[in-house]
């Protein structure tokens, strides 16, 4: 039988965090009793910090998505 590998994350505050390759979820905050809800998964093409933003490969759909740090968490997945 196999067992469920467990995935670690930690939150990202700062986009200079990030680097190219890097593993990272985009999390929207729905509510206070409520879990974050996952709206991107990827990995990091490109990083503007200076405008919030972080290009990634998304993960379901294929393309490039932007995503805005100030509009979502964002967490490294390991």
């Amino acid at each position: 039988m196999l067992k469920e590998a467990k995935v670690q994350t930690t939150r990202i505050r700062a986009l200079d965090q990030l680097h190219r390759g890097d593993e990272i979820e985009a999390r929207l905050r729905v509510g206070p009793n409520y879990d974050d809800v996952v709206i991107r998964r990827g990995s990091v093409q490109e990083t503007a910090p200076g405008i919030g933003v972080v290009w990634i490969l998304d993960r379901q759909s294929g393309t490039r998505k932007a995503v805005n740090a100030d509009e979502c968490s964002l967490w490294r997945v390991a």
